[in-house]
């Protein structure tokens, strides 16, 4: 159950890059501007490359911000972010 009544949009988050312990630590940085809820994590790192997912509810008044701060955000970190919002 979401605990904010705005947060009524869903977005998948995906990152890969160089293998990095930190790759969910600098993702979830990024987003620390804007309220969200973690649904689901997953990390997969393997062949010295880390891949990350995350599903997030939020508010969909912010999604273009989101996506424009992940995505401006990443290469600093050497990480790969892109954002796909989810249909209900």
């Amino acid at each position: 159950m979401i605990a904010n009544s705005n947060l009524t949009a869903r977005a998948l988050i995906l990152a890969s890059g160089p293998e990095n312990p930190a790759a969910d630590e600098i993702v979830k940085k990024a987003l620390s501007e804007f309220v969200y809820e973690l649904l689901e994590l997953q990390r997969i790192d393997l062949g010295g490359r880390t891949i990350l997912a995350l599903l997030i509810a939020h508010d969909r008044a912010h999604s273009e911000a989101i996506r424009l701060d992940l995505e401006k955000k990443g290469p600093d970190k050497n990480l790969d972010i892109a954002m796909l919002e989810i249909a209900e």
